[in-house]
């Protein structure tokens, strides 16, 4: 397989040995280590709206810094090598978590088929692919669906946000959902709007704990 031969971030040389992000980078990435922090801040932005047990994301987001480039690379650029990649990093980096808490499974915040179409594939998908794949997890994102497209969530209020992802999203299979301790996985977290239709969803059909995990999080 052919990587890219500039870093995705700054577009300097890759050596031989580097993929995507040159090793500078990567180790300035802007981490929140949030899976080693209880009540983190992505812990807190879903109190109270999502049974869940754990919640932490891989990176900080900030307008115009590396965070920004990796979301932009993965959603304009169609970039689905590099979301798996990054899945694949943090899998490593949570496999400790994931492993003292049970969880099991993953599941990734599915798109609408009109958006799929338009956009080639699911980032959200594709780091929940790595993270899997790292971790040897059973992937049961096929048998989560949104059912209804929606507007963009960038301009609209926190309420907005809400009535806009209400009762989109639905469990084609219940029983394979049962008794297990799912990651649930979404690209980007500000509101948490979309994880809590999404897990809600989840926990209203199914006997089951969750987890949450995302690319970045805006603070």
């Amino acid at each position: 397989m052919l990587y890219p031969n500039l870093c995705v971030a700054c577009n300097n040389q890759l050596h031989a040995s580097e993929r995507y992000l040159c090793l500078g980078c990567q180790l300035q990435l802007p981490e929140t280590n949030d899976h080693l922090k209880l009540e983190n801040g992505v812990e807190k932005t879903l109190w109270g709206r999502i049974p869940f047990e754990r919640a932490f994301s891989f990176l900080f987001f900030n307008q115009r810094g590396t965070t920004q480039k990796l979301l932009h690379e993965l959603k304009y650029k169609g970039n689905e090598e590099l979301a798996v990649y990054l899945g694949e990093i943090y899998g490593q980096k949570i496999r400790k978590t994931a492993e003292s808490h049970g969880i099991n499974a993953i599941v990734a915040v599915p798109l609408h088929t009109s958006k799929l179409r338009k956009r080639g594939y699911n980032q959200s998908l594709a780091f929940a692919n790595g993270i899997s794949e790292v971790l040897a997890m059973e992937n049961l994102s096929d048998f989560m669906v949104r059912v209804k497209a929606t507007d963009t969530q960038t301009l609209k209020s926190r309420t907005e946000r809400w009535q806009n992802v209400e009762n989109i999203f639905e469990v084609n299979n219940t029983q394979i959902f049962e008794n297990k301790h799912i990651l649930l996985v979404d690209d980007v977290i500000t509101t948490g709007a979309t994880l809590e239709s999404c897990a809600g969803a989840i926990v209203k059909n199914c006997n089951c704990r969750i987890s949450v995990a995302s690319i970045a999080f805006a603070a």
